[in-house]
């Protein structure tokens, strides 16, 4: 397994707006490899609202498929607005190595 993890710092106040736009996400569901998404809110180290936006992939390919898709560009367009609340974003990749379940 593959998982990559987006964490967006937001201005207080917009998270639950942003993370609305990831729920509304449809591209990445039918891309082949997709395993599972989810969205976290939380607060950041300064006072900012943080979205971890976490993907996991069957492997690193199909993420990179992900990326170079049309799919992708598509659900990245119409973000211009965004520049008034979003402060920064970091994306980190990481392979699976330990998984436990109840």
């Amino acid at each position: 397994m593959f998982v990559v993890t987006n964490t967006i710092r937001i201005k207080e106040g917009f998270g639950s707006q942003v993370a609305d736009r990831f729920a509304q996400a449809k591209g990445v569901q039918t891309m082949p490899g997709f395993v599972r998404m989810e969205v976290w809110l939380g607060q950041g180290a300064e006072g900012e609202e943080e979205l971890k936006v976490c993907t996991v992939w069957e492997n690193e390919d199909s993420f990179k498929h992900w990326t170079a898709s049309d799919a992708f560009k598509e659900s990245h367009r119409g973000g211009g607005g965004s520049k008034e609340y979003m402060l920064g974003a970091s994306l980190n990749k990481y392979q699976l190595v330990v998984s436990q379940q109840a």
